[in-house]
Formats: C-alpha cells, sequence, structure tokens
C-alpha cells in the first residue's frame, strides 16, 4: 500500500496552535494530528522562533525530519535534513528553536494524539517498566543546491541512521536527473529492499520525504514538499524528474508492527 500527499493537498490544513507547550503552526498531511488511529500519520511543525518545547515522549514510534531553520534537539544539533527517532516511551527534548525558528516532520506507523511532559505530575509514573527505550540522530555530510541536484551524474546513497537486522534505518538519496533502471538504480534497490527470503517483515513501512526536485512513486508524482508512506510489502521504484530528486527514506522497525500498552490519559 501506498500512501501519497503532497503539500498543495495538505496546506489548507495549516493552523495556529498556542499553549503553555507549543507556539507555533501545525500542517495535517497524512490523517490528523488530533485523532488517534491504526495507521500511519505525518504532519508538519513549524516551531516559534526561540519557543522551547518541553522534554516529553509519545506512545508509538517516530520519526522527525527537520524541515527548515535551526535548534537543538536535547543536546544534539538539528538543521535541514536531521533525522531524529524515537522509541515508544522514550522521553526526548527539549526541543529549541532559533532564532528563525525550526520545522520539522512529524511521522508514525500509527497514529497518536499525545505528548506526555516530564515536568508534568504522573507522566514517569505512567511509563511501562521494561520497555525497550531509545534515540537516534543522524545528520547530512552537507546540503545541494538544486542546479547541482540538477547536474548529478549519478545517483547518491548516504546512510543516516545505519541499517541494522530489526529493520531501523535511514537514507538521504541524491537521484540523477531522469534516472531509471541502471547500475545506480540496482545499488539503491540492494540497499533497501527486503531480504529474499523471510518468514517474517524485514521492517514495519517506510517513509519518504521529498525534499528537492519531482519524484514518480509507481507512477504517481510526487513534488517537493511531498510525503509518502508504503507498507513493508510494498516493493517501491523511484525515478526522478528533470531536475533530479532528494528523498530522504525513513524506515521505521519491525516493533512498531507490535502493540504499545498505553498509559491512562492524563488529566
Amino acid at each position: 500500500m501506498l500512501n501519497l500527499q503532497t503539500w498543495e493537498k495538505a496546506q489548507p490544513t495549516r493552523k495556529a496552535f498556542r499553549k503553555d507547550t507549543f507556539e507555533g503552526h501545525i500542517t495535517d498531511i497524512i490523517a490528523t494530528h488530533q485523532e488517534r488511529r491504526s495507521g500511519e500519520q505525518a504532519f508538519l511543525v513549524e516551531q516559534n522562533p526561540h519557543w522551547v518545547t518541553p522534554a516529553h515522549y509519545h506512545l508509538e514510534q517516530q520519526f522527525q525530519v527537520i524541515m527548515a531553520g535551526h535548534g537543538t534537539i536535547g543536546r544534539h544539533e538539528v538543521a535541514p535534513l536531521c533525522v531524529h527517532y524515537a522509541a515508544p516511551q522514550t522521553a526526548y527534548g527539549p526541543i529549541v528553536a532559533g532564532p528563525d525558528g525550526i520545522s520539522y516532520l512529524t511521522l508514525r506507523t500509527s497514529g497518536d494524539t499525545s505528548a506526555w511532559y516530564l515536568h508534568k505530575p504522573g507522566s514517569r509514573e505512567r511509563m511501562q517498566p521494561g520497555l525497550k527505550r531509545e534515540q537516534q540522530h543522524g545528520a547530512p555530510q552537507g546540503s545541494v543546491s538544486a542546479d547541482e541536484l540538477a547536474s548529478l551524474a549519478r545517483t547518491t546513497v548516504e546512510v543516516l541512521i545505519a541499517p541494522r537486522p530489526d529493520g531501523l534505518a535511514a537514507h538521504l538519496l541524491r537521484i540523477a536527473p531522469d534516472h531509471h533502471h541502471n547500475q545506480d538504480h540496482d545499488h539503491l534497490h540492494t540497499l533497501l529492499a527486503e531480504p529474499a527470503e523471510s518468514a517474517r517483515p524485514a521492517h514495519a513501512g517506510r517513509y519518504y520525504v521529498i525534499t528537492q526536485g519531482t519524484v514518480s512513486l509507481d507512477g504517481q508524482s510526487a513534488p517537493a514538499c511531498s510525503v509518502a508512506f508504503a507498507s513493508a510489502d510494498e516493493n517501491m521504484t523511484l525515478h526522478a524528474g528533470p531536475q533530479g530528486a532528494e528523498v530522504v527514506v525513513l524506515q521505521f522497525p519491525v516493533q512498531a508492527l507490535a502493540p504499545v500498552a498505553r498509559p491512562a490519559p492524563q488529566s
């Protein structure tokens, strides 16, 4: 299953929010950030300049991709194309926006609506004992301009989070203009493909975030700022347009297929 949404379709959902833990705008891209549901969930958070979102955790597997601005997530400085992964009930943050603010995509395989802030009474006590908690951070080696992308002679693949046996991985692809099936594509397919013989899914699905150019995902056109989710059984092909394409590929570990115990709602 492929679920593709463009920024043009998502932009009308952009809304301003102002509360004690967050100030800025949120745009729903896949589903809505205010509904807990089975199935993928993606939204863009635009955090106001100098705003500090306190340390917190969520109940689902989550990736974040920095789209604009600068700031920090905990002790890690972040800038465009940096990625952050958090396992369920893994506390992270605070998220501190720089002078120009910070924008980041939040991407999940299952919808969630709550943020459990550590400074609020009872949040730590509601965490499930014995649950494995972890964070991963990844940053690209550099950026490329639209002109540099359009002049690429071959596709490049940069590892942001090294692939693990449980399926967790993140890569930055820069696909040469009009790239089709060739040696570069074969390398890309080998790098991201599931094992040919496997008794279980190799991962829990992938997000594709198009950050520059246009790419065709199984025949569907995805311009810059599009977000697509493909389930683990989807055998994707990516074809870049005449200006090339830059794509962040985020792969969820198989643990995301298993339900996580949910604490009682905060009062």
